[in-house]
């Protein structure tokens, strides 16, 4: 409770900075409701990512052979997403993902729990991906500390997720074999997760196929971002370039470090904003990422009306059925 208060305090600090060193401003807010066609646009946007959200996690989840309805598995996703906008930083959607699966997934519950780590590994991997393709759209002698920034991560993403599939099998039977004769059933637990892994390997076509529809929630985010962009009329940035500097701030808001990322959004926002165009340093752009904040909030609202339609897990899912 302490560390979750601490984290929230963090982001509001962060926030009051950003307002009081002018990378925020309210009379900016304001005008994106000046153009309500702009704003349903950018809300639509958002809302078309949830159902892809869900259509990638049944994806993994098939490919484990375990067989859930797509719109059982889209309705979880929509209850998710909305808890994690409130809920403190992303990983409170996954948590409330976990607990509706768990019970339904007896004797597969390492494999259903794992499917909730790898989605969130590739989500987050294309945002770097997608980063990094669109940083090599600008000129080479424009680079910066940013740019090469973004090409460590994106290397460093990519030799995770290969590593992960290729041998996450054998680190699993190493893990065992360290921890041997301790736990029992955290040895079966291992195994599992070695097995899916394994499995994961095997169903290369699925997963590429998860990344694929992640590219395409990062390009629709992204979307969403520019749009609120142009409705404020900034100026000093072409649409490339807030779409480049969205996609830093969405890593960055992914951190963990304060509640659904507040303030530090803004700020990577903001300050990716300056690095790519240093004469438009003073413009209030942290405003984007906040009225997009704002925005995404709106979109995930029918995740409340799944959930108070299904109060009760078990009238939301059936037990997960295994592929024979």
């Amino acid at each position: 409770m302490i560390v979750k208060i601490a984290r929230f305090a963090v982001g509001l600090a962060l926030l009051i900075a950003l307002f009081y060193f002018h990378f925020i401003d309210l009379d900016d807010l304001r005008q994106v409701t000046a153009h309500p066609g702009l704003l349903i646009l950018a809300i639509a946007a958002g809302m078309i990512t949830v159902p892809i959200a869900g259509m990638r996690w049944h994806i993994l989840l098939r490919s484990q052979g375990l067989m859930l309805r797509l719109r059982s598995n889209v309705r979880i996703t929509l209850i998710g997403e909305f808890f994690a906008t409130f809920l403190p930083g992303s990983a409170g959607g996954d948590i409330v993902r976990g607990v509706y699966i768990y019970p339904v997934s007896p004797g597969r519950r390492t494999v259903a729990l794992l499917s909730i780590f790898i989605d969130r590994l590739i989500g987050v991997g294309a945002f770097v991906i997608f980063g990094m393709v669109a940083t090599l759209v600008r000129a080479p002698g424009q680079y910066g500390t940013l740019e090469y920034g973004v090409f460590a991560l994106a290397a460093l993403f990519v030799v995770v997720i290969v590593v992960l599939f290729r041998f996450g099998h054998r680190i699993a039977q190493l893990v065992n074999f360290l921890f041997a004769g301790r736990s029992r059933s955290l040895a079966l637990v291992i195994d599992h997760a070695g097995q899916a892994l394994r499995q994961y390997a095997r169903q290369w076509l699925s997963v590429l196929l998860c990344l694929v529809l992640s590219f395409v929630m990062v390009f629709l985010t992204v979307i969403a971002i520019v749009v609120i962009a142009v409705a404020m009329r900034l100026g000093g940035l072409s649409l490339l370039e807030y779409g480049i500097a969205g996609v830093y701030a969405l890593i960055a808001n992914s951190l963990p470090f304060t509640p659904g990322g507040l303030g530090i959004g803004e700020g990577a926002f903001a300050s990716a904003c300056v690095l790519l165009e240093p004469s438009t340093a003073g413009i209030a752009y942290g405003t984007v990422f906040l009225a997009f904040r704002c925005v995404y909030v709106i979109a995930t609202l029918p995740g409340l009306i799944v959930y108070l339609m299904y109060p009760h897990r078990a009238k939301l899912l059936a037990p997960v059925r295994r592929r024979r």
